[in-house]
């Protein structure tokens, strides 16, 4: 096992427990090599989580093993996802090797590994204590050291500020709510949206410049930053890969990283930009606040599609979204036998075209803002996110609950807006076509008709 050596001033300085990870990355092979060491001041028992992403991320925990810190075994035992270390007290070494069972990515969720990249995502790597045992408890997880050592040329991305070569998550959160990826040929660029610093990283030969994935980029940071507040966090990183050809795009948000993995031959329309704003947005709502899931997924594609649309100063682009939307939803078969709330709580699966908290959700987001602003107080659901995003700074849950956003939304709506939350929240009634049309018109100021479908223009690989 590596030596832990580094970082003897800032352990020295650490007031708490520490957790200190070595990953190391070996070009053309098909694992990670992880070992850690957490030192404690508790005796006892260790119990660390499985990577709770492992098996949809692609990836699986082989030859966990620990040891005390003069080398000698300690006993393991399995208790369901987690592994306990049996240790009376001392500092724990553990190590395992990921393995990874996909060379190239096939989605922004999942993670890949071969001669020439690494893409993954932290929550199916790290074996760790759970951060929401330390919320419950109310205990300080320990301070956080992650040392990645890659091939030589290789550029390493991760979601986390550096210091001394060695980066630092805030918190178990942050820990397994990020992206890594590793490669020789990431192109990087960089700014600042207000007291934010910001990070892309984009390699492989695209339909789209890297100039345009900036500018939508950098947009997405202001827009979402003039509706809802400065951004929550010192530093946001994006890493924009080339995924698997002919599989699913898709984007992922963690607390401070937002990879990108789009299919080879993606560029960037609607749905594409829409996805940066939607996993920006996320910043806030599932980063600064956590919130029912109806609200985290649909409103923020609300949010996402109405300052996408506001950039571009075209409101069609945010009907063409609501109408996309509600043609989703109308196929959803529980969609008047169940509220959002209900369909969470049976745990029904799909994707977020088939579940009611993406696409009823972001209906909702439509219709509450529009009956906000209907009731005539110069408010909008700008104003309710806002004043929730205050109560979770109170919270050391960061949770807001449905009778926190349904106080919120009645202040600032009133009669008109409470009747929506009962109809469209509370309840199961049906969403048509004239309740888009008429809500899009208060917000948007314009009556817009639902959007034909227009042939795509040709696609030209950018070099």
């Amino acid at each position: 096992m590596i030596v832990f050596a580094i970082l003897p001033i800032m352990l020295a300085a650490a007031e708490s427990d520490t957790l200190l990870y070595n990953l190391s990355l070996i070009a053309g092979g098909s694992h990670v090599s992880v070992e850690a060491r957490l030192t404690r001041t508790a005796p006892g028992p260790v119990a660390l989580a499985s990577p709770p992403m492992a098996g949809p991320a692609g990836t699986r925990v082989a030859g966990f093993a620990a040891t005390d810190d003069r080398g000698r075994a300690l006993e393991v035992r399995r208790a369901g996802r987690s592994w306990v270390v049996m240790s009376t007290g001392g500092p724990v070494r553990f190590r395992y090797r990921l393995e990874f069972q996909r060379r190239v990515s096939e989605s922004s969720t999942g993670s890949g590994l071969d001669s020439s990249r690494l893409y993954g995502i932290t929550r199916g790597m790290f074996v760790a204590p759970d951060p929401v045992a330390f919320r419950k408890t109310g205990e300080s997880y320990p301070e956080l050291f992650v040392s990645i050592i890659a091939p030589p040329g290789w550029q390493v991305i991760a979601g986390w500020p550096q210091q001394a070569g060695v980066y630092r998550p805030a918190n178990g959160d942050e820990l397994l709510g990020s992206t890594i990826a590793a490669a020789a040929d990431f192109r990087i660029d960089s700014g600042r949206v207000g007291s934010t610093s910001w990070r892309l990283a984009l390699r492989g030969r695209r339909y789209f410049t890297d100039s345009l994935l900036r500018e939508i980029v950098v947009a997405s940071l202001e827009r979402s930053a003039a509706a809802l507040g400065s951004v929550p966090v010192p530093m946001v990183s994006y890493t924009a890969d080339l995924g698997r050809k002919g599989r699913t795009s898709g984007s992922l948000q963690g607390t401070a990283s937002i990879g990108l993995v789009w299919e080879p031959s993606e560029i960037l329309e609607t749905a594409r930009g829409h996805d940066v704003f939607h996993e920006t947005v996320h910043l806030w709502f599932g980063g600064a606040i956590e919130a029912p899931r109806w609200w985290t997924e649909g409103v923020t594609d609300y949010f996402a599609a109405r300052l996408w649309a506001e950039w571009r100063g075209e409101p069609a682009d945010l009907a063409e979204l609501c109408f996309t939307s509600l043609r989703n939803y109308q196929a959803i078969e529980h969609r008047t036998r169940l509220t959002m709330a209900q369909e969470t709580r049976q745990g029904i699966g799909g994707d977020n075209t088939e579940l009611l908290v993406y696409r009823k959700g972001m209906l909702a987001g439509l219709l509450l803002d529009a009956a906000i602003r209907r009731g005539g107080s110069g408010r909008s659901l700008d104003d309710v996110a806002r004043r929730l995003i205050a109560r979770a700074r109170l919270r050391a849950s960061r949770t807001v609950r449905d009778e926190d956003i349904r106080a919120e939304v009645l202040a600032a709506g009133g009669r008109p807006a409470a009747e929506m939350w009962d109809r469209i929240v509370a309840g199961t009634a049906v969403i048509v076509e004239e309740d888009v049309r008429q809500a899009l018109e208060i917000v948007t100021g314009r009556r817009i008709e639902p959007p034909t479908r227009l042939a795509k223009a040709p696609k030209e690989l950018m070099r």
